[in-house]
């Protein structure tokens, strides 16, 4: 079964909120704004997987491992990355105890799929780490907990009404 909020005290923060709190949460929200319009999550995000894994001593970073590799490649859609430009460097602040680029990830586009690696693209000299947005993991945790939770909800909704159109036995 799917833990929706790991801590049972984390928040729960919808995209526009994010978005509407602006550099607050994501150092650019415009430009997170549009790469998460990329998600077309459906009911099978419910039961990936890679959410039964346990946390180990990473904690958090179990999850965000999850979404980032697993979950992202396989409900992000191809088509839009790459009218972004093919990839888009993430930063998730605060994402696992070492730090050491531990939360910077890189979604590329690559022969009509979507990829996950870890680390950041490096400037045309090669010096510094391009970021397309920064934000605080735990923001982007209550992003997610809000996505999910609001999947959970729509899909035992379809269920339910499903249940109600089928004719009585």
């Amino acid at each position: 079964m799917l833990m929706i909020d790991l801590r049972n005290g984390n928040a729960r923060l919808s995209l526009a909120e994010i978005v509407t709190g602006g550099r607050r949460y994501v150092s650019a929200p415009a430009a997170f704004a549009g790469f998460m319009a990329g998600l077309r999550l459906g009911p099978e995000l419910l039961t990936e997987p890679g959410w039964q894994l346990p946390a180990g001593a990473a904690g958090r970073f179990a999850f965000f491992r999850t979404l980032m590799h697993g979950v992202i490649p396989r409900f992000y859609d191809a088509a839009h990355l790459e009218r972004l430009g093919g990839r888009f460097a993430l930063r998730l602040d605060g994402a696992g105890a070492g730090g050491g680029g531990i939360g910077d990830y890189t979604v590329i586009a690559l022969n009509r799929r979507v990829l996950t690696l870890s680390g950041l693209p490096l400037d045309e000299d090669g010096a510094e780490p391009v970021i397309d947005a920064a934000i605080r993991a735990d923001t982007f945790l209550a992003l997610w907990n809000d996505l999910l939770a609001d999947l959970a909800a729509t899909t035992l909704t379809r269920i339910e009404a499903a249940r109600a159109a089928r004719p009585a036995a």
